[in-house]
């Protein structure tokens, strides 16, 4: 999962983010990234439609407001969830407005965050994540089996429905793609969906379809260690922490 927390205090930036760290270890939700950033600004100069989960933005900023924000946000991604954090309680049709997924009032508590949590149901929305290709077409993430790459031309291997082919350069899928802790690339051109792999073998993965997904030999340590880490964290998710 992917967050972003925005937050021109550094303070309380940085207190934010690491509530919701330890929230989600103790949880036991797998593979978490949280990038932080001071404005509004900083976040929209990286910012991906549908490349988070979702954004926590503290209202009033110097600079762009959370608000302004978020409209900016809402226009290219409406299935993101949003958050706004603030100290009072004013802005209630702006955020109905920009469709605001919950108010998280400061100071924040380890409380307030697993009341956030309970209400924003991101489980059900991992699983329905999607990419979008620059052909327009959606994708859903947890229907790819793995991908592989060869003369301009992505091939996906679907778990339900027809296998995709799109024109992308490999470097620009990697980059939607491997935002996600699930998926790595184990070779030139091969990209697999650990969620999909049925067995470990000496130099390869074997696939939910029978095939096998093979690792280069530079790559071949790194990808196991990430495989066995997305191993661990999905066991003790499914055991309950």
């Amino acid at each position: 999962m992917r967050i972003a927390v925005i937050d021109d205090e550094p303070r309380e930036l940085n207190g934010l983010s690491e509530m919701i760290r330890h929230y989600l270890e103790e949880a036991g939700y797998m593979a978490n990234r949280i990038d932080t950033f001071q404005s509004a600004e900083e976040f929209l100069d990286v910012w991906i439609p549908h490349g988070y989960a979702l954004v926590l933005l503290d209202i009033y900023m110097g600079g762009l407001s959370g608000i302004d924000a978020a409209r900016r946000i809402r226009r290219m991604d409406e299935d993101v969830r949003l958050v706004f954090c603030t100290v009072g309680n004013g802005f209630a049709s702006e955020s109905y407005e920009v469709g605001a997924n919950y108010y998280l009032r400061k100071p924040v508590s380890k409380q307030g965050i697993g009341e956030m949590f309970g209400r924003l149901n991101l489980e059900e929305y991992e699983s329905g994540r999607f990419i979008v290709l620059p052909d327009g077409q959606r994708m859903v993430l947890r229907n790819i089996i793995y991908t592989e790459y060869g003369n301009h031309m992505v091939t996906v291997y679907n778990k339900r429905g027809e296998d995709i082919r799109t024109r992308i350069s490999q470097t620009e899928f990697e980059k939607l793609l491997c935002s996600f802790p699930f998926f790595q690339r184990c070779a030139k051109g091969l990209m697999v969906n650990f969620y999909e792999v049925v067995k470990l073998e000496d130099h390869f993965f074997r696939m939910s379809n029978g095939k096998k997904a093979y690792m280069s030999r530079r790559r071949e340590k790194e990808v196991r260690k990430a495989y066995l880490d997305f191993c661990f964290e999905r066991t003790r998710m499914e055991a309950g922490g």
